[in-house]
């Protein structure tokens, strides 16, 4: 079974609930009926489309520097209830076991294998992995698609490494997707200030990002932007802790994941 490193945030999921660890502003954000610009309406989750069965995405490992030679392919397939990975043609010199992680940034990114990662666990070294699992359907809302790199680390470093990272990339690979849009229309358009959804956002031709203040909650927040809470955790799939006043939440698809979240390291 796969597991999510013990560094990585939780389950990718944005979790209900009142913002907290924030005093409650000394006045309420005055509730305005008043619409700035005309909203779609709330999302259809029987609109959304299901990825079909078949190969969704591929990634060639290249090894990460020349003192070690890994080559191999990442395939992940979408398949009856769920998402798998299988690592085909695979071949290491490095000793030891190995580690296949996914990760929401580029193989530029520092310290790419160390936080907000999917792993896979340990693998045997020369040899193909078949049937690792990414989750079921329901994983990531249904579109594992931000996911952006494979990354190969070794089993058990001993020390971290010049740049200060407990797991050195071994070997990457740029995940290549072939997915449809899942959610079809899926726009937030900003309808006003709230109570619940008093924060403020940056835009341009529509909302690009919300900002969080004390006393917002994850439904008012949605609903002001003409969206489901399903839409904006399907929007923001590394956030998985409690909303919290300062809080940046995205607002467009095309920034999901790691495109909407500094790495840990910069």
């Amino acid at each position: 079974m796969p597991r999510l490193a013990t560094s990585v945030l939780g389950s990718i999921a944005l979790t209900l609930g009142l913002v907290a660890c924030s005093p409650p502003p000394t006045e309420t954000p005055p509730v305005d009926n008043a619409v700035h610009s005309v909203a779609p309406a709330l999302s259809d989750d029987a609109a959304d489309v299901v990825i079909p069965d078949g190969v969704i995405g591929t990634a060639e490992l290249t090894s990460a520097s020349g003192h070690n030679t890994i080559s191999g392919t990442v395939v992940i397939t979408a398949g009856g209830d769920g998402f798998d990975v299988a690592l085909k043609d695979f071949n290491s010199d490095v000793p030891g076991g190995m580690q296949l992680f996914f990760s929401p940034w580029s193989e530029t990114t520092t310290c790419l294998a160390d936080m907000y990662n999917f792993s896979f666990g340990k693998l045997s070294t020369d040899a193909d992995q078949l049937g690792l699992s990414l989750g079921d359907r329901d994983f990531s809302r249904g579109d594992p698609s931000y996911y952006l790199t494979a990354v190969i680390t070794a089993s058990a470093p001993g020390t971290t490494d010049p740049d200060g990272c407990a797991l050195t990339p071994r070997a990457f690979g740029t995940i290549t997707w072939d997915v449809p849009d899942t959610r079809p229309g899926l726009l937030a358009v900003d309808t006003g200030i709230r109570v619940g959804a008093g924060g403020t956002t940056t835009a341009d031709a529509a909302a690009l990002s919300y900002r969080a203040v004390a006393g917002d909650t994850l439904n008012d927040i949605a609903d002001r932007f003409g969206i489901t809470d399903d839409d904006l955790g399907f929007l923001n799939p590394l956030t998985s802790r409690q909303l919290q006043a300062g809080d940046d939440l995205n607002l467009r698809v095309a920034l999901r994941g790691g495109a909407s979240v500094p790495p840990p390291w910069t």
